[in-house]
């Protein structure tokens, strides 16, 4: 079976896609990406030997006014669709998926997977013109599909079990100190940047010993090397300016501050980090705001409110309360987390390609047998 995948241009949207890949894969399956063509995603879809497209190529989102970049990313879309033929199509979001809302899918069943607890305008655009909608969460404005909808929780690439002592080990971290990640996303973020020395401040007055984990991004934008008091200097910083071993980053990290994506907020769950979140500021509809809300809800992290968008005021204070709490939080994430979320997305897309989904009119959570979906034999993965 050939299943296509469409999204990108950022880790968040990519990751969850890679979660998904990695179970058909496991079950024999043959899967191609189709991405902006950054270095991200080479950097995410390279090292896992998945196979990808490139649609747009390096840089950004191009502006709507460069009509010819848009039509070429279309014309790549449709002509890897005639050479790939695949048996579904996976739509992961984000603006690499506009070709698809102009051109459509050539008849091909399609999935869509919506991770953000607020859909994206293309998902928004896309919704009832799928055939399956994966969602994190329900609620009135998230996508549809035309057969079934179904809630999983987020997707994520699989998270390697590792001891905390070969995790120290490999990014070079003090065993006898306790850790704390500040973690912008895949490029990094310089309000999160300016929070260290602050952040370095409330550590310092722990008794137990405290250091940095923080991801730059390539940029490095927002880094501060102001002077410190002497307590704040004895909790060093070990700077990475892209973490390509985020299973150590989890396994060292007792605690996190850092961004809300989607695939965030899986991993913090799944590795069972408490957080203080700090949601991007600048989306419209403030999807990492909404993600934010399903870790806080269950007392696994505090977020940063709307009038301190940047976190420089709020954070410190936040992350004392965080630091109060380590143990009761941890458990609280990790009673949120879905596991299994990339494997019921797997076991759709196969029922799907097979024939075999049982359309239902109820949103809700899919069972590994439930009636919503009826797997072919032998497509269930052991463990």
């Amino acid at each position: 079976m050939n299943v296509a995948f469409l999204g990108g241009g950022t880790g968040g949207h990519l990751a969850p896609g890679i979660g998904i890949a990695e179970e058909l894969v496991d079950l024999g399956h043959e899967v191609l990406f189709h991405v902006a063509g950054r270095g991200i995603e080479r950097s995410m879809l390279e090292p896992r030997g998945l196979r990808f497209v490139n649609l747009f190529g390096e840089g950004g989102r191009p502006s709507l006014r460069r009509a010819g970049m848009w039509f070429e990313a279309t014309r790549r879309w449709r002509a890897s669709l005639r050479e790939f033929q695949p048996d579904v199509i996976v739509v992961l979001g984000g603006w690499v998926a506009l070709p698809a809302a102009w051109s459509g899918f050539g008849g091909h069943p399609t999935l869509l997977v919506e991770t953000n607890a607020r859909p994206g305008r293309v998902q928004r655009l896309l919704s009832r013109r799928v055939d399956v909608a994966c969602l994190a969460v329900d609620g009135p404005r998230m996508p549809r599909g035309r057969r079934l909808t179904e809630v999983v929780g987020i997707p994520a690439p699989r998270i390697e079990r590792r001891g905390r002592d070969e995790a120290v080990r490999r990014l070079g971290l003090d065993p006898e100190r306790r850790c704390l990640l500040v973690l912008g996303g895949s490029q990094g973020a310089s309000d999160l940047n300016a929070l260290v020395p602050a952040v370095r401040r409330v550590l310092a007055t722990r008794e137990r010993r405290w250091q940095v984990l923080h991801v730059t991004g390539p940029a490095r934008l927002g880094c501060r090397d102001e002077p410190l008091d002497p307590p704040a200097r004895d909790v060093p910083v070990h700077e990475l300016r892209f973490c390509d071993d985020m299973a150590s980053a989890w396994a060292a990290a007792d605690a996190a501050v850092c961004r809300s994506g989607a695939g965030t907020v899986a991993e913090l769950a799944l590795s069972a980090t408490p957080a203080v979140l700090v949601p991007y500021p600048h989306h419209a509809d403030r999807h990492q705001a909404a993600n934010g809300v399903l870790l806080a809800e269950r007392g696994a992290a505090v977020t940063v409110g709307a009038q301190d968008p940047t976190g420089q005021q709020s954070v410190p204070a936040l992350l004392a309360q965080v630091l109060d709490r380590l143990p009761i939080m941890s458990e609280a994430a990790r009673a949120a987390a879905r596991p299994d979320a990339a494997a019921r997305v797997a076991r759709l897309v196969v029922a799907l390609a097979t024939g075999r989904l049982k359309a239902s009119p109820r949103v809700g959570p899919s069972e590994p047998d439930g009636e919503a979906l009826a797997a072919p034999a032998g497509a269930e993965r052991e463990g």
